[in-house]
């Protein structure tokens, strides 16, 4: 399917996200695509370019027409629903590993647009990627041991301003991946939470059923 991107993160997939929680034209898929993901900075007609895609592809259909305005040709607004393909796409979508490491906006659209049953795929795909940024952390600190263990004085003056400059962006870069790591360790508790909390709820609702059963009889 091709896709419309903002920061890394697949408008065709959120937008259909968006039309399978409910049914919808393109002006209000705008607008809610605008709240729910801001961070993402779509451009304005993101929503309207994602839709036709989409119906090409089979994803989504045209559910309705609504009539709005007044007067002798009032306008028409085509309203989209998913087709059964189309939810089913959207959840391979949402259990997939992340396109590329720290792309946040799409792990948080997966997040957003989830289901019950996805969580325990979602918990493993955010611990892959606390790995994936332990061991570039790791990469960072080797270098910077490593820059330590050299500690050579630079031979000239611009030697020596590249170096500090090379210094503060391995610091910057360790900060913003110890960081990272942080934010999706505390994510994962999060979803972990949920899971277990589901888990009991179902087997609370499994319980209850054959005991309905037994007073019912």
């Amino acid at each position: 399917m091709s896709r419309t991107r903002s920061t890394g993160l697949p408008a065709g997939e959120v937008v259909l996200g968006l039309v399978i929680e409910r049914p919808d034209h393109g002006f209000s898929l705008e607008r809610r695509l605008k709240e729910r993901f801001a961070a993402a900075r779509f451009a304005y007609s993101t929503a309207y370019s994602a839709l036709r895609p989409l119906k090409k592809d089979g994803l989504v259909r045209v559910a309705d027409a609504d009539t709005a305005g007044a007067g002798s040709a009032p306008a028409r607004k085509v309203v989209y629903e998913a087709t059964p393909k189309g939810v089913e796409h959207l959840r391979n979508w949402v259990r997939a590993p992340t396109s590329a490491t720290v792309w946040r906006e799409e792990l948080h659209a997966k997040i957003a647009l989830c289901e019950p049953r996805d969580l325990p795929r979602l918990i493993d795909i955010v611990y892959a990627e606390e790995l994936a940024c332990g061991a570039e952390l790791e990469r960072i600190r080797e270098r910077m041991v490593a820059e330590r263990r050299l500690g050579a004085p630079p031979a000239t003056v611009e030697e020596e301003w590249s170096t500090l400059m090379d210094r503060g962006v391995v610091h910057d870069e360790a900060a913003f991946w110890g960081g990272r790591i942080a934010q999706l360790a505390h994510l994962r508790d999060y979803l972990e939470g949920l899971r277990e909390e589901a888990e009991r709820r179902a087997l609370a609702e499994h319980r209850r059923g054959p005991a309905e059963n037994r007073r019912a009889g």
